[in-house]
């Protein structure tokens, strides 16, 4: 025995040769582990204690390594740190860094050459390539976090490599500041919850069939995933967000046959999913199907040879361009769409089922031109892009060939609350692929304008002061669904710095007019925020609102400051701000906990520190209490009271004591009706305080008195 470790008898194993476990400590000197590995015999297990030892390490037999206190394996900056040729090796718990810099040699932190091996909760750091496996089908690669050297993005290796490797694994793993996650050459992969920033491929297939790809990350690389010459791969419930580069795909196919890419959230991307040549067999088709595309600049974007692809259930929300085609040419029945979700369509639904009588027509004349000559997007949502799509919709002659047909437009966009949630990968922030979390009922998400772009939000008024400029102008805005009125001619200001109430029983109309503030439905009549119009620039408006719903789909996984710290880097936030609202609202003692364990009352105030972030100028409250307790809800009336003046505030609510706590003014809303605006003292007088009884003053005779309302 040398004095590089402590040999302790394990046990006998299966064929009754005994297997030893080894403890290998820093005192033993930086070699000790090299030394311990080259004694150990087959089914041995090397237990590692906290210190610095000298790397490269060369496993050449079925050893478990066990890191305890995150020793290093440090390689010098030369070579290879971590060789793992045994197959079922096992290594876990290890910090590794200090690859070499050779693109040549691909030097890497752990490189694994053997099938079945498994490496598992380690920490790679500085290193050229991450996780390296060539010719080692049935491993798994868990729970690792890797970083790339400091190096410009075309000298970066990649984080991860699966080469010529069936029935790999990768799960929970976390990486940044790489170049690629390439996975070539192999079959039947499980790819599931990892995060993958700050790259150029988030995942790079090329000649892999029959790949699950399910509940990942995929956010700020230049592109999020790639899927080229494959069969049958499964897209599923990922989150892919502020891809921007020279391409700036979410999700880009090509030659790809019968893949699938369903129920993922496309958030920011220049394209959120692009196609080209695919599907490229006959027999075989492409199936886009329930995601949801946010505030790309393309939410879909078509080479002209893309045939027999299938584009059903997705919500298209507020892209710049819904559906692009890359090119001249192309059949807009060459490919199917049915029963999207269109932000921008302009039918009706009479019948009342949810699905538009009118088909979806993309024909912009503005569209397509900016098709062939990409420089004319500077005038987008310009006077003259307007003018060119309304003389093609008035003057037939000129109207585009349409780049596509739904007969069946959604009404509704797909539900947010449905998607499952990423879980925290070990340490770092955890990241929910659930948008629904993010969207807050679908408008938090663009709350600040195009996702991955940063801007400067508009601030208002000093604290104390109500300013003359209106913030919120709503002239005669109306709304039916089907044959029910729920807004009637509804007109009013709101002052900057102004706190104001929606009054009224359920089915008022109060949360019908505050979707038309934040622009999501569509109204007859006229909507400023802050002199921007929500109707025709929506991403915009809503950059100056933060909204808090009734119903608040946060991530119950996650925790507190995890929450923030997740939105925060999403707004391109100042580090600070996070901290800052933490802070500010009195959340820090909880920063901790899981949302889950979290009461109502500090669910609402975290729902309130995300609706800040920004600093937005407006904020509008949605039956903002309607869920709490007494107490927490005087404690959260107290926290919004300290931002009156500082914010321009709108809020619904039938609670008496609320409005009379925190509104400057007061609009009693009746069947869709403003019956009256005023001062709170003067409006409501008597009654039960919690109830809602309301007794109007006697301004509301002027009401009555016309006959245009009826008596109440």
């Amino acid at each position: 025995m040398r004095s590089a470790a402590v040999v302790v008898l394990a046990g006998l194993c299966a064929t009754s040769l005994a297997a030893e476990e080894w403890a290998v400590e820093p005192a033993a000197g930086p070699a000790a582990l090299r030394e311990v590995v080259e004694q150990a015999a087959d089914g041995d297990i090397v237990r590692v204690e906290a210190g610095r030892y000298e790397g490269p390490i060369r496993v050449t037999r079925r050893l478990h390594l066990i890191g305890e206190g995150w020793p290093v394996i440090d390689g010098g900056n030369v070579g290879t740190v971590v060789e793992l040729t045994a197959a079922g090796a096992v290594m876990e718990g290890f910090v590794v860094r200090g690859s070499g810099a050779s693109l040549d040699q691909e030097n890497s932190g752990i490189a694994v050459t053997a099938p079945n091996v498994e490496v598992r909760r380690n920490r790679l750091d500085d290193v050229l390539f991450g996780i390296y496996l060539r010719k080692a089908s049935g491993s798994t690669l868990s729970d690792n976090r890797v970083r790339g050297k400091a190096l410009d993005l075309p000298r970066r290796g990649d984080a991860i490599r699966v080469w010529y490797s069936d029935e790999v694994r990768l799960e929970a793993n976390q990486v940044e500041g790489s170049r690629d996650v390439v996975l070539w050459y192999s079959n039947d992969l499980e790819i599931h919850d990892n995060r993958v920033v700050d790259g150029r491929y988030g995942l790079h297939f090329m000649y892999c069939d029959d790949a699950r790809i399910e509940g990942n990350l995929l956010a700020d690389n230049s592109v999020g995933a790639f899927l080229m010459y494959s069969r049958r791969l499964r897209l599923r419930t990922n989150t892919i967000s502020g891809n921007h580069g020279p391409s700036g795909y979410g999700v880009g196919l090509k030659d790809m046959d019968d893949a699938v890419v369903s129920g993922n959230y496309l958030v920011g991307n220049r394209v959120g999913i692009f196609l080209d040549n695919s599907p490229r067999e006959t027999g075989s088709t492409s199936s886009i199907e329930g995601n949801l595309l946010v505030a790309n600049d393309f939410g879909i974007l078509l080479l002209p040879n893309v045939r027999r692809a299938q584009f059903t259930g997705n919500g298209m929300v507020e892209n710049q361009e819904q559906v692009g085609i890359a090119g001249a040419g192309g059949d807009p029945e060459s490919n199917t769409w049915l029963g999207n979700y269109w932000s921008d369509y302009a039918g009706f639904d009479a019948d009342g089922d949810r699905v538009g009588d009118v088909p979806y027509r993309a024909e912009r004349l503005f569209e397509s031109l900016t098709g062939r000559k990409p420089n004319l997007r500077l005038f987008h949502y310009s006077p003259a892009s307007e003018a060119l799509d309304f003389a093609s919709r008035a003057f037939p002659l000129v109207r585009p060939q349409p780049k596509l047909i739904d007969p069946a437009p959604r009404l509704d966009r797909p539900a947010l609350a449905d998607v499952p949630a990423l879980p925290s990968t070990g340490g770092g922030w955890g990241i929910p692929a659930a948008l629904g979390m993010l969207a807050l009922a679908g408008v938090m998400l663009v709350g600040t304008g195009r996702i991955g772009r940063r801007r400067a939000a508009p601030t208002g008024p000093r604290a104390g002061q109500i300013g003359d400029r209106a913030m919120i102008e709503v002239e005669g805005i109306s709304k039916r669904f089907g044959r029910q009125t729920a807004l009637d001619a509804v007109s009013f200001r709101v002052a900057a710095g102004e706190s104001v109430a929606l009054w009224g029983p359920n089915g008022a109309g109060k949360t019908t007019a505050i979707r038309a503030l934040l622009g999501v439905i569509e109204v007859d009549g006229r909507v400023a925020i802050d002199g921007v119009d929500p109707a025709t620039d929506g991403r915009e408006a809503r950059r100056r609102i933060g909204f808090i719903p009734q119903e608040i789909p946060l991530q119950g996984n996650l925790t507190t400051e995890e929450t923030l710290e997740f939105y925060s880097r999403l707004r391109r936030c100042r580090p600070d701000r996070a901290d800052e609202l933490l802070s500010q609202l009195e959340l820090e003692a909880h920063a901790g906990k899981k949302v889950r364990h979290l009461s109502g009352g500090l669910r609402q105030r975290l729902a309130l520190a995300i609706a800040l972030l920004a600093d937005p100028p407006i904020l509008l409250l949605d039956e903002p209490s309607a869920n709490l307790d007494d107490a927490s809800r005087r404690a959260f009336l107290q926290v919004l009271a300290g931002l009156k003046g500082s914010k321009t505030i709108v809020f619904s609510t039938h609670r008496r004591s609320e409005v009379l706590g925190l509104a400057d003014r007061v609009l009693m809303l009746d069947a869709g009706r403003l019956v009256d605006d005023g001062d709170p003292v003067d409006l409501l007088s008597g009654g039960d305080p919690e109830a809602g009884v309301l007794r109007l003053a006697a301004e509301r005779r002027r009401f009555r008195e016309g006959g245009e309302h009826g008596a109440p």
